[in-house]
């Protein structure tokens, strides 16, 4: 009995060993060729971009949309950005960031490195990334010059593929109050 499994045990190991060696040396071939091409579904197709909201689904924005700016746990203050993509791949940048449309000041500007998320669309290759935020620290209701003004939420993309996209939609900044002075 022992003589069998030693006869087993000798047989798996030279299989894992035969195993190893073709894949270390497919792997060596692929790194020397260099990055490969973008093929499969989303290769030839040009990519798209929806830009939107939202903090546990994508609600889309056009030109015009409020927007709402959050109080957070932490006492500061943020606007939830999200981006849906189309013929892209799975990993990409996101720079989101958001400014007056003058372009002189910009309000937040934060970079993702992103896994995005599929979700259920025609294209063969449908991602998102949902409730990215654009950090404003803690903000004055009183004194925060974007409240109730018109900015541009900008969204720009690259995949790990190096396609790149970007997408700006023009948004009203809002805020619903929730602190509150002690009655005296």
């Amino acid at each position: 009995m022992l003589y069998w499994f030693l006869v087993g045990l000798s047989i798996v190991s030279g299989c894992v060993k035969v195993t190893a060696m073709s894949e270390s040396s497919d792997t060596a071939e692929a790194s020397a060729s260099g990055p490969s091409p973008v093929t499969g579904a989303c290769g030839p197709n040009d990519p798209e971009i929806d830009v939107g909201t939202g903090e546990h689904g994508f609600e889309a924005l056009t030109d015009g949309d409020p927007i709402q700016v959050i109080h957070g746990a932490q006492d500061g203050h943020h606007i939830l950005g999200s981006v849906r993509l189309y013929n892209t791949d799975e990993i990409a940048t996101i720079h989101y960031w958001i400014e007056f449309p003058t372009g002189d000041e910009v309000v937040s500007d934060q970079v993702y490195r992103v896994q995005l998320e599929p979700f259920d669309s025609d294209e063969p290759c449908a991602f998102e990334a949902v409730g990215m935020f654009a950090y404003l620290g803690r903000i004055d209701p009183e004194t925060a010059t974007f409240l109730n003004q018109e900015v541009n939420l900008h969204m720009d993309i690259e995949d790990i593929s190096g396609r790149t996209l970007s997408k700006s939609v023009s948004v009203i900044p809002f805020l619903i109050p929730v602190e509150r002075d002690p009655e005296r």
